[in-house]
C-alpha cells in the first residue's frame, strides 16, 4: 500500500500539484499569520467573494438551487444571483463542510487547493504534447502562475475556470485520440456546470482550436467529425441544462448582457486600450486597484505574463514552428487588439481578457516544446523580439506621458512600472541563457520560475492589501457584527449596502455589489435614473426610497438614545444597531401614478410620489385596476406632506404577521374592502401568489409587486420557484439517462 502511494506522489501531475501549492501556501502564509487566520485582500474579493460564498451557503440551507435569497440586493433568485459566483464549484461544496460564516478563516486554504488543481489539471493536458513530462511540470507552474491567475486574486471565482478548463481540452484530445467520447460529454458538462459565463467562452475557444488543431482539406470529414463533437456538447450541456437554461432566461432579459456595436466600431478601439493590452501582454500584471502604468484603476482581468520567461520562447515558437499551435497563438494574439474577435469569446459582452487563461495555456505549451527542444538561434531572435518589444513599449508611453497625449497620467507609477521592466528583462536574459546553455537542466528552470512566480504573486498579494478601501480591522469589526446580528422584525430591511453583513448575518438589506441581482431591480432604479452594472442605486440619496423599501434598521458607532434596539460587542468596541421610520413590507395603497407622470417629476420628488401612489406602466394598467383605483396626477401629489407621515399612514395599512424564508413570503390581510397591497420585493417571472387557495395576478409596480386582496382576513402567500428550472430538471434527467445508457454500451464493446 505505501509503495502505491509512493508512485502515486511521483506522478508527474502530482509534483505539479505539490510544488503549485508550496508555492500559493509561501504567498498566503503570512497574509494568513497577520491576520490571525482570517483571510482578506481587497475591493471584490471581500466585498463579493466573500459575502457571496457565505451567502450561498445559507440560501442553499434555505431552500436549495430553487428558492429566492433576501440577501442579494432587495431580493433574487438562488440560482440566477449566485451560479455565476459559486453555485457550481466543487470547491465551494467542500466549503459546505465548515459553517458558513468559518469562510473567511478556510478561504486562503481552498485558494491554495485552486492553484494546485490547476497545476495537475493543465499538467495532465501539457503532457500530452511532451516527450518527457517534467516539462508539463513546469508549463503547469507557468499557467496556474500566469498573470491572469495573478490580477485576478480578486475575483476568487474566475480560478474555478482556470481549474477546469484544461480538463475540456483534453476530453477532445481524447475524443479524437481515441474516440472516447464518453469523457469529452463529461468535461461539458462539468465546465458548462462550473460557470455558464466562462463556460461560453471555453465554447468559442474550442471551436478556434479545433479548427487550427484538427482542420484538414477533407472537408467532408472534417464537417461529419464536427458535428460528432457538436452532438457530444450538446449532450453535456443537457446534462448541465438545470442550471444552464436558468442563467440563460435570467441573462436574456439583463440589461448589462452585451450588445454587437457592429462590425465597423468593433474593428478598433482606443489609444490607451491598446497600450494597456500591450502592457500586459509584455509585463507583470498590476493589481486592478493600483496600475503603474496607462491606467490607475481598471476592474478588467487584463493580465498574462508568464513568471520569468514572459514571452521569450513564445515568440522564438512561433518564429521556429509553422504547426497548429503557431498558427493559434498568433491568431489570438491579434484577437487580443480587435474587440470583434476578443468580444466574440462572450457574446459580445465586454470580454474584458477574461479568455486569457486560455491563452496563457497555450502560451505555456509552446513554451516548455521550445524548451523540451530548443534552437538556440530561435530563442535568442525570440529574446531580441521581446526585449526590443519592452524597449519600444517603454519609449512610445514616455512620449506620451511626456506630451500628456489625451490628458492622461500615462506613468502613474514609476517606480513599480520600471521595476517590472527590469524584472521583465532579467527574467528574459536568464530564460535565454538556461535555454540557450549547452544542457537545458530542468531543476534549474523550474526552480527559478518558482521563485518569480512566488516574488511576483507575494508582490501582487501586498499591493492589493495596501490598497484595500477599508483596513483590516474595520472589515473584521463589521463581520463580527454580523454574525451576531438578527433584525428585530423580519418586515424590515437593513439600511446598510455592504454584503458582508446582510449576507453574513443572513437579513434582508440594500446590499449594492453584484452583478447578478434580479432584472427588476434595474427597473426599479430606473425610475430614478440610475443605472450601473455592478453596484446598486445608493438608496438613501433620493428623498423616500430608503423609508419605501422598508430600510428601517442601521449601524451606528455611537449610541443615540431612543433609537437604539441592540448593541454588539466587537475586538474595536460596541457597535450599536438603530432604527429609524421606514415603511413595512407589504402595505395598502390606494391611488397609481403612471410611469410617464412619475417620470416628469423631479428626481428628488420621486420616492415621495412613490410612497404617495403605486407606480404603474401602460402594460399593467387594466380596465379593473382603473375602475379600481383613482389616477393621481404628479400636480396632485401632496410634496408639502412629510414622508414621517407617509410612513404612518402605511403603518396602519400594514399587512399582518409578516414573514419569509427562502420559499417566499406570507402574511394575514384583514381588510374591510378589496384592497391593492405593495410588496417592495423584486418582480420575477418565478413568483406566485395566493390568497388562502385562490392564486392572485402579481402587478408589477416599478419593479416590485402588488397584488389585489378580496376584504376579510386571509392568510397571502408569495412562493418562489426558479424560472426554467423544472424544464431544466427534466432535460438533464433525460440527458444523463442517455449518457449513462451511452457509456454503458460503449464500455461494453457494444458500440464503436
Amino acid at each position: 500500500m505505501m509503495d502505491r502511494i509512493k508512485l502515486f506522489i511521483k506522478k508527474d501531475y502530482m509534483k505539479s500539484f505539490f510544488i503549485c501549492f508550496i508555492i500559493a501556501f509561501l504567498s498566503f502564509l503570512p497574509f494568513v499569520i497577520k491576520g490571525e487566520g482570517f483571510f482578506v485582500l481587497t475591493n471584490d474579493f471581500n466585498d463579493q467573494q466573500i459575502p457571496f460564498t457565505i451567502g450561498l451557503h445559507n440560501a442553499l440551507l434555505d431552500s436549495g438551487i430553487s428558492g429566492f435569497s433576501w440577501d442579494i440586493d432587495l431580493g433574487t433568485s438562488t440560482m440566477d444571483g449566485f451560479s455565476f459566483y459559486e453555485l457550481g464549484s466543487p470547491f465551494f461544496w467542500l466549503s459546505m463542510l465548515f459553517p458558513a460564516n468559518a469562510f473567511p478563516y478556510i478561504v486562503a486554504w481552498l485558494f491554495m487547493l485552486k492553484f494546485s488543481f490547476a497545476g495537475l489539471i493543465s499538467c495532465l493536458y501539457l503532457r500530452r504534447f511532451v516527450k518527457d513530462s517534467k516539462w508539463a511540470i513546469l508549463g503547469s507552474v507557468l499557467y496556474a502562475f500566469s498573470g491572469f491567475s495573478l490580477v485576478n486574486l480578486v475575483f476568487y471565482h474566475f480560478h474555478d475556470a482556470i481549474c477546469f478548463f484544461p480538463l475540456l481540452l483534453i476530453g477532445l484530445e481524447r475524443l479524437k485520440e481515441k474516440k472516447d467520447y464518453p469523457f469529452f460529454i463529461f468535461t461539458v458538462f462539468l465546465n458548462c456546470i462550473i460557470n455558464y459565463f466562462f463556460f461560453v467562452g471555453e465554447v468559442v475557444f474550442l471551436v478556434i482550436y479545433y479548427l487550427c488543431r484538427f482542420g484538414r482539406k477533407d472537408i467532408k470529414g472534417m464537417l461529419v467529425d464536427a458535428v460528432k463533437c457538436v452532438l457530444c456538447g450538446i449532450l453535456g450541456v443537457g446534462m448541465a441544462a438545470f442550471v444552464f437554461i436558468p442563467n440563460i432566461i435570467f441573462i436574456s432579459g439583463n440589461p448589462r448582457t452585451g450588445q454587437f456595436g457592429g462590425i465597423l466600431s468593433m474593428l478598433r478601439t482606443s489609444l490607451p486600450e491598446y497600450m494597456y493590452i500591450l502592457k500586459t501582454l509584455l509585463l507583470p500584471a498590476d493589481p486592478m486597484t493600483s496600475i503603474s502604468a496607462v491606467y490607475t484603476t481598471r476592474f478588467s482581468s487584463h493580465g498574462f505574463y508568464l513568471p520569468m520567461i514572459g514571452l521569450v520562447l513564445v515568440i522564438a515558437y512561433v518564429v521556429r514552428k509553422k504547426d497548429w499551435l503557431s498558427k493559434l497563438i498568433v491568431y489570438l494574439a491579434v484577437a487580443s487588439f480587435i474587440p470583434l474577435l476578443s468580444d466574440l469569446f462572450y457574446m459580445y459582452s465586454a470580454a474584458q481578457m477574461r479568455w486569457w487563461y486560455m491563452f496563457t495555456l497555450m502560451a505555456a505549451l509552446a513554451s516548455v516544446r521550445m524548451l523540451e527542444e530548443p534552437d538556440v538561434k530561435s530563442i535568442k531572435l525570440g529574446t531580441g523580439i521581446y526585449i526590443s518589444l519592452i524597449a519600444a513599449f517603454v519609449i512610445v508611453i514616455n512620449v506620451l506621458n511626456r506630451l500628456n497625449v489625451q490628458g492622461l497620467d500615462w506613468i502613474s507609477n514609476p517606480k513599480r512600472f520600471y521595476t517590472y521592466v527590469v524584472l521583465t528583462v532579467i527574467g528574459a536574459l536568464v530564460t535565454c541563457r538556461i535555454a540557450t546553455g549547452e544542457q537545458i537542466k530542468w531543476k534549474a528552470v523550474t526552480f527559478n520560475v518558482t521563485i518569480f512566480a512566488l516574488g511576483i504573486m507575494f508582490a501582487t498579494m501586498f499591493v492589493y492589501k495596501t490598497c484595500d478601501w477599508m483596513g483590516y480591522q474595520a472589515y473584521k469589526q463589521r463581520y463580527q457584527v454580523a454574525t451576531q446580528l438578527e433584525l428585530p422584525s423580519n418586515q424590515y430591511r437593513l439600511n446598510d449596502t455592504m454584503n458582508l453583513i446582510s449576507m453574513t448575518a443572513h437579513v434582508a438589506g440594500f446590499t449594492n455589489q453584484s452583478s447578478t441581482d434580479t432584472n427588476s431591480i434595474r427597473d426599479f432604479e430606473a425610475l430614478f435614473d440610475y443605472y450601473a452594472e455592478v453596484v446598486g442605486m445608493p438608496k438613501n440619496d433620493v428623498p423616500g426610497v430608503a423609508e419605501l423599501l422598508a430600510g428601517k434598521y442601521y449601524f451606528a458607532f455611537e449610541q443615540v438614545p431612543g433609537l437604539c434596539v441592540a448593541e454588539y460587542d466587537t475586538d474595536m468596541g460596541k457597535v450599536y444597531l438603530m432604527e429609524r421610520e421606514a415603511c413595512p413590507i407589504g402595505f395598502a395603497v390606494d391611488s397609481y401614478i403612471t410611469k410617464d407622470d412619475l417620470m416628469s417629476m423631479d428626481l428628488n420628488q420621486r420616492g415621495i410620489a412613490l410612497l404617495d401612489s403605486a407606480v404603474l406602466d401602460a402594460d399593467s394598467l387594466t380596465k379593473e385596476i382603473k375602475a379600481d383605483l383613482p389616477r393621481c396626477a404628479p400636480a396632485d401629489i401632496d410634496l408639502d406632506k412629510s414622508i414621517s407621515d407617509y410612513v404612518n399612514e402605511h403603518l396602519d395599512g400594514a399587512v399582518l404577521g409578516f414573514n419569509k424564508d427562502g420559499h417566499g413570503m406570507s402574511c394575514v390581510t384583514a381588510y374591510d374592502k378589496d384592497t391593492y397591497v405593495y410588496f417592495s420585493v423584486p418582480y420575477d417571472a418565478g413568483w406566485s401568489a395566493y390568497a388562502d387557495d385562490k392564486q392572485l395576478d402579481i402587478i408589477e409596480s416599478g419593479g416590485m409587486m402588488m397584488v389585489k386582496v378580496p376584504a376579510g382576513e386571509h392568510t397571502v402567500r408569495f412562493d418562489y420557484y426558479t424560472p426554467g428550472l423544472k424544464v431544466g430538471l427534466v432535460i438533464s434527467g433525460i440527458c444523463i439517462l442517455i449518457f449513462l445508457v451511452f457509456t454503458f454500451y460503449k464500455q461494453n464493446g457494444k458500440m464503436k
